[in-house]
């Protein structure tokens, strides 16, 4: 009967995340910037395939799902990611069952991971993410039961499933070779699980280069794994100096490190806080005002080492990128979020058997509520002008026809050759490389930062003005221009004209 129960829980949370993506595709009206890459490498473009570096199993998966289905490519990587992303949720699930959860437990985990805004957020953007979720999640559920007892059986899923992980992102590699080692703590045996669980990754491993045809960022972090210690050695150096120049010189050059370094930390938790949402994240730090079992002391070992590594990488990623994005940490937020899950499930006991904490658990309802409506309703909004700009393109310029634009390209590409019988060429113009003379038409975004535009002030100073403006929303919009042979006689410079 538990059994029963515990399986319409899985079947439930597994519906409803189904039905959060579907919700969240029809509410798409426009695809996401990356996603234009992705799918012009799934249909075979080579210089999409060589900007996503060459890493082709997620356009491949779009593909074969567009291939099995019949759909069209936008509608096969939607329905792959509406699955990964239900594999996520199950996988969140089956996770916190490992770690000692009854029914109960599992319906607050199924309530916590379809709540989270970010996730929901992303469930239609069209990124190879949705796999590592997926897969890192699995592979860390082997992991755990490893760590517990060797057996060959979750060797096999460890390895296979981060493996898997791996053909989305190349994070994956570090957890596939240092993981491992974080046996040794598991025990006695622990020297003996190592060692036979970093045996099967030299033959997936050596079959995923050798065979695979990914001469991508796996197999150049491979031959360039000094470039990591550069974010150290040579980036932040170098910006700290650029730094106490041009904005605090009264600093010396190590305080000016040290705040680039303290930016980086900060920029890491925020995006946590991000992918985890306020509420959850406040109950993870406050985790002493809902007191809760202590978890298994395998997993806090196992979430140790893992929280380390990820942030190590993420800390990486950040002092050489200085770009950092949520979904960067949202596979270390479904690892924490279980000391989350068994905190509301102690918070509701106590209410239920002693009848304390009422108002802790109505406020902890009220937030969820909100992240749910949150979840529901959505923050981004579309720039209407890309699709205005696409269609006027389609209509009105003539097959063959090449754009340069300073906007959206991609987009604006991919929306003007949609369904269509014509081929229309865009670039983005680049200052000192484009040359106008080789173009039909201009795209230039038009609103504040318009002036700005070294198009713009090419185009102003000689004379041209646009034959249509594009401004559906107040402040921004396309302004686009016919161009003439005459108008041009040599290259575009950042300096002249």
């Amino acid at each position: 009967m538990k059994d029963r129960q515990k399986l319409s829980i899985y079947a439930g949370a597994a519906l409803v995340s189904l039905l959060l993506s579907l919700w969240q595709i029809i509410g798409v009206q426009q695809i996401n910037h990356d996603a234009v890459y992705y799918l012009l490498a799934a249909q075979g473009d080579p210089d999409a395939i060589r900007h996503i570096g060459n890493w082709i199993f997620y356009p491949r998966l779009i593909a074969w799902t567009s291939w099995l289905t019949g759909l069209n490519p936008e509608h096969a990587a939607w329905m792959l990611n509406s699955l990964l992303d239900t594999l996520t949720v199950l996988g969140f699930v089956r996770l916190v069952e490992e770690l000692g959860g009854n029914q109960r437990t599992l319906l607050w985990a199924a309530l916590v991971v379809l709540s989270l805004p970010y996730f929901n957020e992303n469930r239609s953007e069209i990124i190879r993410d949705h796999g590592y979720w997926a897969f890192s999640l699995v592979a860390m559920i082997y992991y755990l039961r490893l760590f517990r007892q060797f057996a060959w059986k979750p060797v096999l899923g460890w390895n296979l499933a981060m493996c898997t992980a791996l053909l989305f992102r190349v994070e994956a590699l570090a957890f596939l070779l240092i993981m491992p080692v974080g046996l040794l703590a598991s025990g006695p045996d622990g020297l003996k699980k190592t060692a036979k669980t970093l045996l099967p990754v030299l033959i997936p491993g050596l079959a995923l280069v050798l065979f695979s045809g990914m001469h991508n960022r796996l197999t150049d972090s491979l031959t360039h794994i000094r470039q990591m210690t550069l974010a150290f050695t040579e980036v932040i150096p170098h910006k700290a100096a650029l730094m106490r120049k041009g904005v605090v010189p009264e600093f010396s050059q190590g305080m000016a490190e040290t705040t680039l370094y303290l930016g980086v930390a900060w920029s890491i938790i925020k995006d946590l806080i991000s992918s985890m949402s306020w509420l959850y994240f406040g109950i993870l730090v406050l985790r002493r005002l809902f007191p809760a079992p202590a978890l298994p002391p395998d997993y806090r070992r196992v979430l140790w080492l893992y929280a380390l590594l990820s942030t190590a990488i993420l800390f990486a990623h950040g002092a050489r990128h200085f770009i950092m994005v949520s979904r960067y940490t949202l596979a270390l937020a479904l690892m924490l979020l279980p000391v989350v899950v068994f905190a509301l499930e102690e918070l509701h006991r106590k209410y239920r058997e002693e009848n304390r904490g009422g108002a802790w658990l109505t406020a902890v309802l009220l937030g969820i509520l909100l992240l749910v409506g949150d979840s529901l309703y959505g923050s981004s909004a579309p720039k209407a002008y890309i699709l205005q700009a696409a269609d006027w393109a389609r209509a009105n310029i003539p097959d063959q026809s090449r754009i340069v634009t300073d906007y959206h390209r991609e987009r604006v590409s991919w929306y003007a050759n949609r369904n269509s019988n014509k081929k229309l060429y865009f670039r983005r113009f680049r200052p000192g490389q484009t040359w106008l003379k080789d173009f039909d038409y201009a795209f230039v975004r038009s609103g504040k930062k318009r002036e700005e535009s070294r198009l713009y002030q090419i185009l102003t100073k000689r004379g041209l003005k646009p034959i249509t403006r594009i401004e559906p929303e107040r402040g921004r919009g396309v302004f686009i221009y016919r161009l003439k042979p005459d108008h041009v006689s040599e290259p575009v410079s950042a300096k002249s004209p």
